[in-house]
């Protein structure tokens, strides 16, 4: 077995390559091509060497792993230390650990968790050990002569349901259902790590999302209490949770599911049709959130944010073994908020609970069981819409003040209630085959009561009408995915094979109903001015009910350096809504049954350089429940079909991703609403487009984050002649960002980090086309402080102020006709202190 000292000469020796990425990023963006030539050029093997043997006592990792399952504390040092091991599964299968405690060395870490097990380790470059019998020599990532790769396992700190140590994910289970590479699967996939997420300062789902390309994610502007209206490619995408869909919360969507980015170890992004794997989904792509789970490693982590808006926040997270021998495992993570926003009078209150409890009775066999409640309470105000003249263009000289509140602040009331419980089993029968199993049980109760705009002009004094309404929406769902997972080998061929069975149900209901409130002078509101109604009419009373199952199956086939995916799925659907009697509409009831075969095909390349072209074809389907405002008729399922050609760019033994993807998506069978939401099924978008997205950690603390994207949109075929050619609504052509932060390690400014963002998001139009909402560029930053370097009593405490819009910057996020404008985020200046011990 080596020591600490014996590893370093081997590694140099084997990583003494560098490399220079010379590709522009096809002259998309210059802050892109800048960005990826950076992080090429500064980033190598060597300089990891480099950093990785400077270890001293006060910067080596600190590790708190009990005696526990071998497979597990080598999970668990991988994390702590950023070491990748390999090593085959039956060489540990049965091992226990002793586990190792301290601040120690890698090489330290791994004597002590093998002492005793008769295995020996390997460090083969500076950032990877293998795992051994004595006697075998086998490379990492290589095999003996005449084995069969089929249980050889790469422990690494990142799993694709696990957190990752900075901005760069390499691996993934939404692509596949399987962990897998990213750089594999013939898709994009963007990933948002709970580290970016904190470093950006995201306070919600949508907001994390800023700095991912194609995604529109803030059209609705600092009003919106939702994520489900987030655009991907150009259309609104579909909401997942540790892979299963969250309800759609009905038509307008407003009981959707909303989830704290505090309950997240990652946001993953998966661009075009995805119903090969998970059945009905939109063309765009999915939003697939990744719940913090119960870990091996003890979490102890606290934090307390204020800022801007009155905001005062307090959050915990903790989780680790609860027994000696790791059998059971445990985490809890909590939220609760006071808040205001930049609106006057609306609040933003919230109080939220994760738990979860793994049992482990042994290295084959997983139950985690995983739950989840959260309570908003506020004051809403409906997207505080205003009318373009006002807001976008000037109304005698003057416009509407960005906090100024539309509503009845003693009326306006909103109340959203989510809860969930499920679980996540797994079994390993052997080396070949293994199951899963992930279920869930989502409601959500949604109320909003208030005053609105009423969608209308300023009169000459600057008054605008406005009228009350009360929405009552709830939505459950109940969703199983059953999966067997297969590895084996045929001749050359080498198959990581998933067959598997779906099942979801949605029940939903949503009342409806309007009434009349006094105009308000939006210069000079004088608000509590007259009585409100909100019953005077009732614009839609519905309950519907959603029956989808769905049959898949997929093999990621290896031959060589070559990668065949190909995956195919049958769906069945069935959905029945009951119209209940309206101001504008007699009862009635529709019943639908609809069946689509969906599937995917890829090829993907590995050069050993750590460049992989690919290409994929991929298609979509997706049952629409409700009528078509205009026909009474009901929706046919709207489908999609995608080309998409790309490379993606890991290089060996570096954190680095980048991404390039062409593609062509056209969805038929599309819906919109229109001014006077009335909802139609008009016929084909097609949306060309490049993607770039450059991620890297160029040195030990310096990140980088650039992304470009281009989209070419519009309606090519409708029953409206007028709507052929146009573009879609609040879908920008360009979008751009650029985010670096470095952390001083030395010197006097030892502990600080400094961090600093920009975001570009193109002009965009309403649905007529007439109108022409400007590109916009904000800026954002970051300080960081680590407070152990004033005293060593305050190891793993730090304070951080974070700003975003830094420069507050006044504009318009989007305008849904004249009247249906809305304002983006102005600055927001958040301060936290956060401890981890």
């Amino acid at each position: 077995m080596r020591t600490d000292d014996t590893t370093s000469g081997t590694a140099e020796a084997r990583v003494a390559r560098e490399y220079l990425l010379r590709r522009p990023a096809l002259n998309l963006a210059l802050m892109a091509t800048t960005a990826i030539l950076l992080v090429s050029t500064l980033q190598s093997p060597a300089l990891s060497q480099t950093r990785s043997t400077e270890t001293t006592a006060s910067t080596r990792p600190q590790f708190n792993i009990p005696a526990q399952p071998l497979s597990q504390a080598l999970v668990q040092f991988s994390t702590a230390s950023g070491v990748q091991v390999f090593v085959n599964a039956g060489v540990v299968r049965g091992i226990n650990s002793p586990g190792a405690s301290g601040a120690l060395t890698p090489a330290v870490a791994l004597n002590r968790l093998l002492a005793g097990t008769g295995l020996t380790y390997r460090f083969t470059n500076a950032s990877t050990v293998a795992i051994e019998r004595p006697g075998t020599t086998a490379a990492a990532g290589t095999l003996p002569a005449g084995a069969i790769p089929l249980d050889t396992i790469d422990v690494q700190g990142e799993t694709a349901w696990g957190p990752v140590q900075g901005y760069v994910a390499t691996r993934s289970a939404t692509g596949s259902k399987t962990d897998a590479p990213i750089i594999e699967i013939p898709q994009t996939i963007n990933v948002v790590t709970a580290d970016q997420i904190k470093a950006q300062g995201a306070q919600s789902v949508s907001e994390a999302l800023r700095y991912t390309p194609g995604v529109r994610s803030e059209g609705y502007g600092a009003a919106s209490p939702f994520d489900v209206y987030t655009q991907v490619r150009g259309f609104r995408t579909d909401l997942y949770l540790d892979g299963l869909r969250l309800p759609t919360g009905g038509i307008e969507g407003t009981a959707s599911g909303v989830v704290d980015p505090w309950a997240l170890e990652r946001l993953e992004v998966l661009k075009g049709p995805a119903s090969g794997l998970y059945g009905q989904a939109g063309p765009g792509g999915i939003i697939n959130m990744v719940t913090k789970r119960p870990t091996g490693t003890p979490v102890r982590e606290v934090q307390v944010q204020g800022g801007s808006f009155g905001r005062v926040q307090g959050a915990f997270d903790f989780g680790g073994p609860i027994d000696e021998g790791g059998q059971f495992l445990y985490r809890v993570t909590g939220l609760a908020r006071s808040s205001g926003t930049q609106l006057d009078f609306a609040e933003d209150d919230r109080a939220f609970i994760a738990p979860a409890l793994t049992w482990r009775p042994n290295n084959d066999t997983s139950l985690t069981v995983l739950g989840m409640y959260q309570r908003d309470r506020g004051v809403w105000s409906y997207f505080n819409y205003m009318p373009a003249v006002g807001s976008l263009y000037d109304f005698d000289g003057r416009k509407i003040a960005t906090n100024r509140y539309l509503g009845e602040p003693n009326f306006n009331r909103l109340k959203r209630d989510q809860a969930s419980v499920g679980y996540e089993f797994q079994h390993r029968f052997n080396d070949t085959l293994s199951f899963k199993q992930n279920l869930r049980f989502s409601d959500t109760d949604f109320f909003t009561r208030g005053v609105i705009t009423g969608r209308s002009y300023l009169s000459g004094n600057g008054e605008i009408n406005r009228g009350g309404i009360q929405v009552q929406n709830r939505a459950s769902a109940f969703a199983i995915d059953n999966q067997f997972k297969i590895d084996v080998a045929t001749g050359p061929l080498i198959h990581d094979a998933v067959v598997g069975l779906d099942y979801r149900r949605e029940t939903s209901s949503d009342l409806f109903t309007t009434g009349s409130a006094p105009p308000l002078n939006v210069f000079n509101p004088q608000y509590n001015s007259g009585p409100v109604t909100v019953d005077d009419f009732t614009l839609t009373n519905y309950e519907s009910i959603l029956d989808q199952v769905g049959v898949y199956a997929q093999d990621r086939i290896k031959f060589g350096q070559w990668i065949a995916t190909l995956g195919g799925r049958y769906d069945r659907a069935k959905s029945t809504l009951d119209n209940a009697v309206t101001s504008f509409a007699p009862a009635s009831r529709n019943d639908q049954n609809d069946g689509a075969f969906t599937g995917r095909a890829g090829l993907t390349y590995l050069f050993e350089s750590g460049i992989a072209p690919y290409v994929s074809y991929a298609t979509s389907f997706q049952p629409e429940t409700g009528l078509d405002s205009i026909t009474r008729s009901a929706f046919k399922p709207s489908e999609g079909k995608q080309f998409e050609a790309g490379i993606k760019y890991q290089p060996t033994g570096t954190k680095t991703l980048i991404t390039v993807a062409a593609f062509d998506l056209t969805q038929t069978n599309r819906i919109t609403s229109d001014a006077l939401f009335q909802r139609r099924q008009i016929g084909e978008v097609n949306v060309k487009g490049i993607e770039v997205e450059a991620k890297a950690e160029v040195l030990q603390n310096f990140n980088v984050i650039a992304s470009y994207a281009y989209l070419d949109h519009k309606i090519t075929e409708s029953a409206n002649p007028a709507e052929v050619g146009r573009k879609l609504f609040s879908t920008p052509n360009h979008q751009a960002s650029l985010w670096g932060d470095y952390g001083f390690a030395t010197g006097p400014l030892s502990g600080l980090t400094i961090g600093a963002g920009a975001r570009y998001v193109g002009a965009t139009t309403d649905l007529s086309n007439k109108l022409d909402v400007p590109a916009v560029t904000l800026f954002d930053a970051r300080v960081k402080f680590d407070l152990e370097k004033i005293s060593s009593r305050l190891a793993g405490a730090s304070l951080a102020v974070s700003a975003t819009n830094v420069f507050d910057k006044i504009y318009v996020s989007q305008c849904d006709g004249d009247t249906m404008c809305t304002y983006g985020t102005r600055r927001a200046i958040l301060a936290t202190l956060n401890y981890k011990w």
